[in-house]
């Protein structure tokens, strides 16, 4: 064989096995490459789905931590307004039994205490605790007693009238005798006043939720028109307050801006009250007196003539409560029983209706002779009608009351 070809034939042998090697080797890397790669692409994507997943996991976990709070009920304060009201209701117990003293302490002074002056000790105050202004918070409520049915008082003239803030007691309003109050139903009141002879209000209010404001439906007044004080306006409006600027002239007669008030006066209602002191309490007592032995004058009374004979005198009835049907009597004494008790015929002479402590009545009249030519009949709170002739004592001439 030729030697060159032989040279030729090895070479392309060695040729072909190199190139064959350097192919299988580029196959290899980029299939690793590719393998790398792509299990770095899997590693990550399931580094993601699991990193989503944790975080989906974290959110509904937050969503049902803030359910849990938003859904977690709050439990409402509930106050006691019995025991919050017991030490009012029984500092006022104790001044009624024990008299106004200047250690005395009630929530109110010194207005509500000095009616109380004219009260102590009487059976006809009383209190109620009940939610007058509807928003779920009974009020406590001081009232006078009118009269009693089975052993429950009933009236309608309030005193004061307590809410609560919290558990803190505050003051609604508060009436005295020339700034009266009379319960009217629901949650409406009556109230009329006097703060002289040509300054008079009258008018009626609803006590809002929470009790501590007012809401005028009608408010009526007496002012002077000008400096010169001639001439007293008649005036309107719904705010409660005398300010002539913001109120209505109403050009009514008197008599009809005072049957207004009288009308008003008329449509109260009697509310159920506890009386301070029990109800086997003494009866109220009726006094009689001359109108020069009196505190009480002409402007704190009311007042009625019998007769103006030239002789006539001037005598007091008062009480030390409340009685009803009071009636003055005409007496004639016909005979004396036995046990020496009179036998009176009896005529009515005036049917007065109910005298209370703080307003007596003042009587004009005669006494002819030493005989009783007069008496005076009433109902207590139990119930029992009582009669009295009027006497003029032959020991000192004072009047007495002696009961047949």
């Amino acid at each position: 064989m030729n030697t060159n070809r032989l040279k030729t034939l090895l070479l392309s042998v060695l040729l072909l096995t190199a190139l064959s090697g350097c192919g299988k080797d580029k196959t290899d890397k980029e299939e690793s490459i590719d393998a790398k790669e792509s299990s770095s692409v899997s590693d990550t994507a399931e580094d993601t789905k699991e990193s989503k997943t944790e975080s989906d996991e974290e959110k509904t976990t937050s969503a049902e931590k803030t359910q849990e709070k938003t859904e977690e009920p709050t439990e409402a304060v509930v106050y006691d307004y019995d025991q919050i009201y017991s030490k009012t209701i029984e500092d006022f117990r104790t001044a009624i039994k024990e008299g106004v003293t200047d250690d005395t302490d009630i929530l109110g002074d010194p207005t509500v205490l000095n009616e109380l002056a004219y009260l102590q000790d009487q059976q006809y105050l009383g209190y109620a605790v009940t939610d007058i202004s509807g928003d779920n918070i009974p009020e406590l409520l001081i009232g006078g007693i009118d009269e009693y049915k089975d052993g429950i008082g009933y009236g309608d003239q309030i005193f004061v009238v307590y809410t609560c803030v919290g558990d803190e007691i505050v003051m609604s309003f508060e009436g005295a005798y020339r700034s009266s109050y009379q319960y009217a139903g629901g949650n409406c009141f009556f109230h009329q006043g006097s703060g002289g002879a040509m300054y008079s209000m009258f008018g009626k209010f609803s006590l809002l939720p929470n009790a501590t404001e007012m809401e005028w439906s009608e408010y009526y007044f007496t002012h002077p028109k000008d400096e010169t004080y001639q001439e007293i306006g008649l005036y309107f409006n719904t705010s409660g307050e005398m300010d002539v600027s913001a109120s209505e002239e109403i050009d009514i007669t008197d008599d009809e801006f005072w049957a207004k008030q009288t009308s008003m006066a008329d449509d109260t209602e009697y509310i159920e009250l506890t009386p301070f002191v029990e109800e086997d309490a003494a009866p109220s007592q009726l006094f009689v007196e001359y109108q020069s032995d009196a505190s009480f004058n002409e402007d704190s009374c009311d007042f009625y003539s019998v007769d103006k004979s030239g002789y006539e005198t001037l005598i007091v009835f008062s009480t030390d409560g409340v009685l009803q049907d009071l009636k003055l009597l005409s007496l004639f004494m016909n005979d004396v029983d036995e046990e020496g008790n009179p036998e009176y015929t009896i005529d009515e002479i005036y049917s007065y209706g109910t005298l209370e402590s703080y307003r007596p009545l003042m009587v004009e009249l005669t006494f002819y002779g030493d005989m009783p030519n007069y008496g005076v009949s009433y109902t207590d709170e139990t119930g029992e009608t009582r009669y009295f002739a009027i006497s003029v004592s032959g020991y000192d001439g004072a009047l007495e009351l002696l009961a047949f």
